[in-house]
């Protein structure tokens, strides 16, 4: 309600089965921007945001998660860096004590995403074209957001912004980082192991429904020995479970999953060379060490360089 660019509306799902949410905010209804729409049930943060998107009147769809606030300016700040192709714009998104908590999310080969510059600095500069954004305060153009159907459903929770880039930039909208506007998010790093589940259930989603057939052929190798090394990592650390439960759910589904790959590929406008080439063939992130990782990183930046050749090759 501060932005200094005055939201048309706010929404705010109340996803709790007894409307704790909604309760509490009976009295902020009185300003006539307001309102608070009642799911009756948990329906997760991917379905609750796109039911919220379909209330919604205007033209832009900012999604604020329900323990991050937003600088006053930071929507004025997003809409100045909003050029006719672009989909999606992210937010710099804050730790509490100014360090960096997200926003130019790196986007691995085989899918794996983390928080950018994770404990850094503020950084400042202007807006670039980017993998992925944060989802904790991410800018949406209306159009395009159900052009491509929105969050994938299917997540509940977890990967769904890194996911929902990947999407916009298939569709042939561009993905924009915008450092100069910010936002501040109560962010921890839980190692549960549901998270690890959704986590690992949601990548291998996004992985097969998104990636064309060649650049599944290709990136197949690096895959499989990931999964081998996310293996170790996942026995070593006790969430071994949470990954067999992500395999088999993954396995599961497929009959969902190839029907969401049809309408995700059909939406397609841009070839996976340009996908990949804005992807990082490098692993490093401060909230999960690997030593093989690291020794590998070389290894897998050649293999980029590789898939992308050969992928620009065959659209040819």
């Amino acid at each position: 309600m501060a932005q200094s660019e005055p939201p048309l509306e706010i929404l705010v799902l109340d996803n709790h089965p007894d409307a704790l949410t909604a309760a509490a905010m009976c009295d902020w209804e009185q300003d006539h921007r307001l309102r608070v729409l009642h799911s009756g049930k948990n329906l997760g943060y991917a379905t609750a945001c796109n039911r919220a998107a379909q209330e919604a009147r205007g033209d832009w769809l900012f999604f604020l998660n329900p323990d991050a606030y937003a600088d006053p300016s930071c929507l004025t700040v997003l809409l100045g860096a909003a050029g006719s192709d672009v989909g999606v714009i992210g937010a710099q998104v804050l730790l509490p004590d100014g360090r960096t908590n997200a926003g130019d999310n790196p986007l691995h080969l085989t899918g794996i995403g983390w928080a950018g510059r994770f404990g850094e600095p503020i950084e400042h500069g202007s807006p670039r074209g980017v993998a992925a954004v944060s989802g904790a305060a991410l800018l949406a153009r209306v159009s395009a957001y159900r052009e491509v159907g929105g969050l994938c459903e299917r997540f509940f929770m977890y990967y769904d912004d890194a996911d929902l880039c990947w999407r916009m930039r298939l569709a042939g909208w561009g993905v924009v980082f915008c450092p100069e506007a910010l936002a501040w998010h109560e962010y921890e790093f839980e190692r549960g192991s549901d998270k690890w589940y959704l986590l690992e259930r949601n990548r291998l989603w996004s992985v097969l429904s998104n990636y064309s057939t060649l650049a599944l052929l290709l990136v197949a190798p690096l895959l499989f020995g990931t999964e081998l090394v996310v293996a170790g990592l996942a026995v070593r650390e006790g969430w071994a479970r949470s990954l067999l439960r992500a395999w088999a759910s993954t396995v599961r589904s497929l009959p969902e999953l190839r029907r969401w790959r049809r309408t995700v590929q059909a939406n397609r406008r841009v070839g996976d060379s340009e996908i990949v080439g804005l992807m990082s063939g490098r692993f490093e992130t401060s909230l999960v060490r690997s030593r093989l990782a690291s020794q590998l990183n070389p290894l897998m930046t050649r293999y980029q360089l590789g898939m992308q050749s050969i992928l620009r090759v065959a659209r040819r």
